[in-house]
Formats: C-alpha cells, structure tokens, sequence
C-alpha cells in the first residue's frame, strides 16, 4: 500500500509542474515511512513550476520524506532522516528522418496558389519545426505555412527541410493560355540499322497547337548510335540503343538495333534507257544502276573503247565526236555492262517506231512463221531489222524473221531497228497426236460411277484435260473425270486438253452391261450424230484424213472446197496429212505438219491479175493464214516475188530462189516479176520528167521572146 501512495504522489507533483516541465521530466519516486502526510501535502500543491518550492516545503513539514528532484538544468536535494526519494527528468531527443511532402501540383499558372501538407516522420520527433524555400523567387514564392504563390513562367525548385532532412520538387510555371503537349507521334522507322547508315526520325507533337512544341531526341548509348537535335539517327557500332523524343511532359522511346556491315557485292549493272546511236555532237547521260541496289561499295567506272568517236566522263556523260562506232562499258567492282554506240553524221534521219504485223501469240514444235516489219520512218537512213530470241531452247528466229518453234515454253522476240526495238511474246506448245483414254465406251446403270482417266501423247504435251458430257441428264462428269449415270439412254464425255479432244461413248441401261453388236450400234449412232454439225464436204474431207488406211495425199477441187474450215484444219493437224486444192491455173498444198494455228480459215480461191509483164494475186483475202503453204503456179519466167507493205506504200522484195514452188506464210497481196523494180518510187520519175518538160518550155519561151535579163 504504500508503494501505491508514493506512486500517486510522483504522478500529482508531475501534474503540478508547469508544460514545459511535464514534456521534459522523469519521475522516480521510492518508498516513504509517512505517505499518507506527503500524498495530502502534494494534493494541496496546484501551481505550476513556480510553486514547486512550496510543494517541496509542504512535503518536508510532514517530516516524512525525503524528496530529491533532478533534471539536465539543475538538482535540488531534500534529505531527512528517514527516506530519501528521487526524480530524475533527463530527455531522450526523437531526430526527424524524412519529410513526407503529401500531393502537390508540379505544374502552376501564373497567379495561381497551392498549400503544401508536410508531415515529418517520425511522427514523434522532437523538434518538427520545418523552413521552405524557393530557388528562383521571380518564378513561385513560398511562404513560412509552406504556402506556393507562382508570380511567372519557368520553373523552380522549392525545398522543405527540417532538422538535417530535406525534399524538394521541381515547379514549372506556366502562362494561363498554354496548351501542353498530350502524346508525341513516331512515324514509320527502321528499327534495325547497318552500322554506318543513317536515317532521321519523323515525331509529330500533338496537338498540333501545343505552346511548346519543341522535340528533342535522346541516344542511351551514343557509342552505339548518336541521334542529331533533326531526329537523324547514325548507326555507329554493334549493339541495341534506346532513342528517347520527348516534348514538354510527354516523351516516347523506340529500340535501334546496329548491326555490322555486311559486304554486298555487285552483281550487275543496269544500264537503264540508253542511245545506242549518236549523231556527231550530241551529249547523252547514262543512268546506271547497281544491283542489288544495296551493294556496299556502288562505285561506278565508265570506259569508252574508241574515245576518237565518243568519250565518257567518270559521271557517265557520253560526247559523241566523230562517225564511227565504240564500245561503252560500265564497270563496279567485278560487275560490268557495255552497248556498242554508233556515231553517225548530223544529216543521218533515225529510226523512230517499227510496226510488227499480225504473228501466232501460240504456235507448236517444228513449225514456222514469219514475222511483217515495218520500219518508220520509211526515209531513216538506216531500216535495217535484226532479230533475236530471249530463249532460242523455246524458238529461233532468223534474219529473215522466220520464228521456229522448238521445245516447249515461252520466249520473248526482240525487233530491231537502229536505237527502236520492240519484243513479242510467243508461246511454243508440243503438239498432241493422242488422247489417250482408259476405255472408249463405258456401260453403266442408273447410279453407277466409273472414274475415267486420260493422258495426252506424247509425254510432254500439255496434260490439263477438261471433261464434258453431251448430255448431263442421261450422265454428268466431275473436273476429275468421275463419270455418274443419272438415267437411261446414252451420251458421250468429251474429253480435251486444249490441242486435241476425243469422246468416250456412256451407255446407260438397267443391267449396266451390253452385248458387242448393241455397242458397236450404239457406238455408230453417237458419231453420226456426232457427224450431223459437219457438212457433207467437211465430214467427206475429215473421214478421208481419219482413215488409217489412206496415207496418200487428198486432191479436192477450189469450185468444191472454197474455203478450208476449222473442222478440216483441225483433222488435217492432228493426222498430219496433205491436202491439194486444184485451182484454174494454180494449185496449193496445205501438210498437217505446217498447220500453226487452225482457227484461222483459209480461202482456196486465189485471183491472178496480169499487169504489164507481171503477176499480182491476193492470198486469204489479207486474213492470218493458219500455217505455211505452198502456191504452185502454172505460169513460169518470173524471177522475183515482191509483197505489198501498206505502210509503207510500195513492194518489197521476198528472196526464194524457187518460185515454181512457192512457200507462203504471211497473207497479203504478191506480185510476180520478170525484171527486179527500181528503188525509186514511180511517183518520183514522174516529178523529174514534169519537171524537166516545164524547164524546156521555159527555156523555149526565153529564147523566142528574148525578154530574159541576161539576153
């Protein structure tokens, strides 16, 4: 018990000091022979630290106890001699250690105010007193209460410390009209590079009326890549680099990778659009390139072969100096290109089109056909033609123009006349001599399928083959060849690869089989119907060429067949064979082998006109022939074959040396002569001989009048 009483009486003379000493005493109080005397004289003490003498003097009238109070300023000993009791109030110090700065705006307008919340923590440091400042008072003053006042634009660093602790934020004053930047737009880059190479990066600020638009650009590692305040990119060393752009607040990063310069070496060189033909004093630029067009070293050489009639600067002018021709050779690396260059004098009139008549765009192995050129100008000094094949494995061509197809495939022919060319595609295909079919008759019942297989001969012909029934209610046929009865009665599935086409013969009944006789009866009734869409001549005509039995040539009369059908053409390619049409006065041969394309009609009737001494006569009504023939006429004495170019006007000489037999491949009008024609237009003489009848009579009026100034 008397533990408890000097307890509540350490706790009364704490209540009884004053707040100054409450915050900084410790009390201890010990045990007294007399509590009950202290703890009534420490009741009646209510006064602050200036009464404190008086409590003390209370207490020490009770000659109970012993009091001894001590704090860091000063000791006071009481003693009696009983009990002693001691107060110690030595203070423990609390040291803030950081200074919490709560929400704050980093962005102000000028005018505008805003409060900071400090909290410093420790919660209970001693001493929380805190001090503001502003690094830049003409942008934002800060007040004692840490109240933020922006006076301008810029911005500033405002600090709170307390004790030896500190924080601090950055401040940007703003003008009330700015508009801030919101996103930053990187267009279309290459996020791997070539060490070496460069390019510049396309940042768009939005929006677009953003009071600060400026952009800047930010390398992470300029060892690898260094980026230009332009947004230019230079790839410097191997590695992956972040390139920061940034905008007011805003800013967006992309990855560069560098990688190490791969050597590529030229391949070829592309001389582009050139003239291959100069006249003396004319300058011309080539427009090489390099390919691949990201070669490594692009460094070109130009070299002319004959610099007396055209030289070449290292940028690739050309100067044509004298008549003459040089080679032009283009060099980079290993890589080079050249063009024989031909000079030629300032009066020479060039080549400014050719015109290439009808030709066969498909045409077969082994045959022939031969091109129809006209140069233009037809007064170019030089109407030279030369001809040339992109392929010669697909198809030749001669001097004469003559094309021969080879093997199957596509070529481009090349014409040529001085600096003009120009290119046709022709397709060569192998011809097919066979369908080949797994059956030629099927006998089926309603229901039934039979999957039917075809191949076309030889080999390498073309094996695309397309399936058509003649009557889809009686049985159809899929892409693939499966044939399905739908109903009694009987049909026949062509079967075409494009070239040749043959047809197997569906009989549909309920057993779904049929004796020999009942299919032979069919079989023959399916191909006179077949024979119905042919005229009699055609069916006369193609039942002779199919006849294996007859391997001689078949004579017809022109009154009889005046024009050759696509059904007999198409017969006569596929057996081969040999038609002789037998006209008046001519007769002309058409082989199976010659035929190139056999859609295009021919007309047997040829009209033979004597002029003066020679022949003219019309072949196809001008219409494309559907391969070579042969003309054989009954006149004789002719030593030249001349065909009529519309273009130009005029008759131009074929070379034959045969015109008793005459090979014809190209459709227009011909003319026969005895004597070879003069060069010079008859329109031409006939001006000289005009002119000089006038001259005479002027000359013929001077001399009887006598009125000419020199008489």
């Amino acid at each position: 018990m008397k533990k408890f009483n000097l307890i509540v009486l350490s706790l009364l003379l704490i209540f009884c000091s004053n707040s100054t000493c409450l915050a900084s005493q410790k009390i201890v109080a010990v045990n007294s022979s007399n509590s009950k005397s202290a703890l009534a004289a420490a009741t009646e003490s209510k006064e602050t630290s200036g009464k404190l003498s008086k409590t003390k003097n209370n207490i020490l009238n009770h000659n109970a106890t012993t009091v001894a109070i001590a704090n860091s300023q000063s000791t006071a000993s009481i003693e009696n001699n009983q009990t002693t009791t001691e107060i110690d109030n030595n203070q423990t110090t609390v040291n803030a250690t950081e200074i919490d700065m709560g929400d704050y705006q980093t962005e102000m307008i000028v005018g505008e105010k805003q409060l900071l919340s400090i909290t410093v923590l420790p919660t209970d440091t001693t001493d929380q007193m805190v001090t503001f400042q502003s690094s830049n008072e003409s942008v934002a003053t800060i007040n004692g209460m840490g109240r933020i006042t922006a006076v301008s634009a810029g911005t500033t660093q405002i600090t709170a410390t307390c004790g030896t602790v500190q924080n601090s934020f950055q401040l940007t004053v703003k003008k009330s009209n700015d508009v801030e930047v919101t996103d930053i737009e990187i267009g279309n880059f290459e996020a791997e590079m070539e060490a070496g190479k460069t390019q510049t990066l396309s940042a768009t600020v939005l929006p677009s009326n953003a009071t600060d638009a400026t952009i800047t650009y930010q390398s992470s590692d300029t060892n690898i890549a260094s980026v230009l305040s332009t947004g230019e990119v230079k790839a410097i060393a191997k590695g992956t680099v972040t390139i920061t752009v940034s905008a007011g607040a805003i800013s967006k990063s992309i990855q560069i990778t560098v990688n190490e310069v791969k050597v590529i070496v030229a391949t070829e060189i592309d001389l582009g659009d050139y003239q291959a033909s100069m006249a003396v004093g004319e300058k011309q630029l080539l427009s090489a390139t390099v390919l691949p067009t990201d070669t490594t070293d692009q460094t070109l050489t130009y070299q002319s072969s004959n610099e007396k009639v055209a030289t070449i600067n290292e940028l690739g002018r050309i100067i044509a100096v004298s008549v003459g021709t040089a080679n032009i050779t283009v060099t980079c690396g290993t890589a080079e290109n050249s063009f024989q260059l031909t000079v030629k004098k300032t009066n020479d009139i060039a080549v400014t089109d050719i015109e290439i008549g009808n030709y066969e765009k498909e045409m077969y192995v082994d045959k022939t056909q031969t091109l129809s050129t006209t140069v233009k100008p037809s007064t170019a000094t030089d109407t030279t033609v030369t001809y040339s094949s992109s392929n010669t494995g697909v198809a030749t061509v001669l001097p004469t123009g003559e094309v021969k197809g080879i093997g199957k495939g596509t070529t481009s022919i090349t014409v040529q006349a001085g600096e003009i060319s120009k290119s046709i595609e022709i397709t060569v295909k192998v011809a097919t001599t066979k369908i080949a079919v797994n059956k030629n008759y099927v006998i089926l019942k309603p229901e039934d399928e039979f999957k039917l297989t075809a191949s076309a001969l030889p080999s390498d012909a073309d094996q695309a083959m397309t399936y058509e029934s003649t009557d889809k209610d009686i049985a159809i046929v899929t892409a693939s060849g499966t044939i399905s009865a739908k109903s009694i009665g009987t049909t026949s599935i062509l079967v075409s690869n494009g070239d040749l086409s043959t047809a197997v013969t569906v009989i549909v009944n309920e057993s779904g089989d049929a004796d020999q006789a009942t299919i032979e009866k069919t079989i023959a009734e399916v191909n006179c119907t077949k024979a119905e869409n042919l005229s009699e001549n055609e069916a006369f005509i193609i039942e002779k060429l199919k006849n294996e039995n007859n391997s001689d040539d078949i004579e017809i009369d022109v009154k009889d067949y005046k024009v050759i059908s696509k059904n007999i053409l198409k017969a006569l390619y596929e057996t081969g064979k040999t038609i002789r049409i037998l006209g008046e006065d001519y007769t002309l041969i058409l082989k199976g082998r010659d035929i190139v394309n056999y859609e295009n009609e021919l007309s047997t009737e040829i009209n033979i006109e004597k002029e003066d001494e020679n022949l003219t006569f019309l072949i196809n009504n001008s219409n494309n022939l559907p391969g070579l023939i042969t003309l054989k006429l009954e006149y004789g004495g002719y030593q030249y074959l001349y065909l009529y170019n519309e273009t130009k006007n005029k008759y131009q000489q074929l070379k034959m040396d045969d015109l008793s037999s005459i090979s014809l491949d190209i459709t227009g009008k011909y003319m026969l002569t005895q004597d070879k024609l003069s060069d010079i237009s008859i329109s031409i003489i006939v001006i000289i001989l005009v002119v000089v009848i006038l001259l005479g009579l002027v000359i013929t009026y001077i001399a009887v009048k006598k009125q000419y100034w020199f008489w």
